[in-house]
């Protein structure tokens, strides 16, 4: 089988979850034994330099990139706006790239055509007038969800009626788009579900994301709290600011030494924490194990968004003690191998209790680590991709 696979950014780097999850997934495109043509859209935000792709990939697959402008402009952003248009996935639509995939497909065959992500579901019908190949679609969320949630969290009556605007005019976009594919492939059962309720009548399945388990041990003598996530995504920037103003100063009270330590893309800029006692900014770190592994408890208090929480996984592979919400914990049928709570006051009580007990914290952690083994498995999930996928 010969495989287009198109990603709304390049890879690598990995600066955030999206990333992870496509890198995670292309390892089991090539443990299939595909041959993978793999192209991906560079934009501003997420330039492609193949330096940043390791050899050990490129030997296995073909990349190239299609630069695009996604830049947010006042004109088209007030077009679509008055013509019902979805601008967020306007944006990633480029003229140049239609003629371009034209081009590929006309120099080779393909049986299918990996689409990650819905931003890059604008080229369905180019991809449909060229080749037969067969469509798939990689969700990571319901995005029109997150623009809802994220109305229903503001108090700004302007903020709530634009983001209630594009939510709107993303679920319309979302369910006339995903009627055209041969397969969607969500994450999580919830979006599966999610997708039935829209009444979304392409077949569809769950390919839950690949975590690889990793021997190194976390130091459970550590009691601070720590949170990693890119903040260019509005969930976590929404989740820092609740953590940092009102669930730290909670568990204070309590223990006035703790730490809080914060790292991820656009940290620095997003959150600067200069002058505020007993909060550690590290910005982009290059190891995000070494860091989970080295900073306590991970404290992800996620109120919008759907999809599941990659970074999660990956602590929870490492059996990282977690304290999240239903919504952070979205798509992980964890058995209780992570505490949620869903108020200030609960997040607190439950911080306090494992920073108490390191016996709790080590209970906690193995937990987690055996869901992740049980459950996401390089293999077993590689082994179902290339079943689905040859049921097509």
């Amino acid at each position: 089988m010969r495989v287009l696979y198109l990603t709304n950014k390049p890879i690598f780097p990995i600066v955030d979850g999206g990333c992870k999850a496509m890198h995670q997934f292309l390892k089991c495109l090539i443990q299939c034994d595909y041959t993978v043509d793999h192209i991906c859209l560079s934009t501003h935000k997420h330039t492609f330099d193949l330096e940043n792709y390791p050899k050990s990939i490129l030997d296995k697959i073909s990349t190239s990139s299609f630069e695009i402008d996604t830049r947010i402009k006042l004109l088209p952003a007030l077009k679509s706006f008055f013509n019902r248009k979805s601008f967020v996935v306007s944006r990633f639509d480029n003229t140049a790239f239609h003629s371009k995939l034209e081009e590929v497909f006309s120099n080779g065959e393909f049986t299918h055509v990996i689409l990650e992500s819905l931003f890059t579901t604008p080229y369905i019908d180019t991809i449909r007038k060229y080749t037969g190949a067969k469509i798939i679609v990689r969700t990571h969320n319901v995005e029109h969800k997150i623009w809802r949630q994220l109305a229903l969290n503001t108090n700004n009556p302007f903020k709530k009626f634009y983001f209630n605007r594009l939510s709107e005019d993303l679920k319309k976009y979302e369910i006339e788009e995903l009627k055209k594919v041969d397969l969607i492939a969500t994450i999580t059962e919830e979006d599966f579900t999610a997708f039935e309720e829209l009444g979304i009548t392409a077949p569809k399945t769950v390919i839950p994301i690949a975590i690889d388990l990793s021997e190194n041990k976390v130091d459970y003598s550590v009691t601070n709290l720590f949170f990693i996530g890119s903040m260019n995504w509005k969930p976590n920037i929404e989740a820092v600011d609740w953590l940092v103003n009102e669930i730290l100063p909670g568990v204070k009270i309590v223990y006035p030494k703790i730490e809080l330590h914060l790292a991820g893309s656009y940290m620095e800029n997003q959150f600067p924490t200069n002058g505020i006692s007993g909060i550690v900014n590290h910005g982009f770190v290059n190891d995000s194990h070494k860091f989970m592994q080295n900073n306590g408890l991970l404290i992800s208090p996620i109120r919008s968004g759907s999809g599941v929480r990659v970074k999660l996984l990956e602590a929870m592979a490492l059996g990282v003690p977690i304290v999240t919400t239903k919504i952070g914990a979205v798509g992980i049928q964890h058995n209780n191998a992570v505490y949620l709570a869903e108020t200030t006051a609960e997040f607190v009580s439950q911080i306090i209790e494992l920073i108490k007990f390191q016996e709790k914290r080590m209970a906690l952690g193995g937990k987690a680590r055996k869901f992740i083994e049980d459950n996401n498995s390089v293999n077993s999930i590689s082994n179902y991709l290339n079943d689905r996928i040859s049921e097509l």
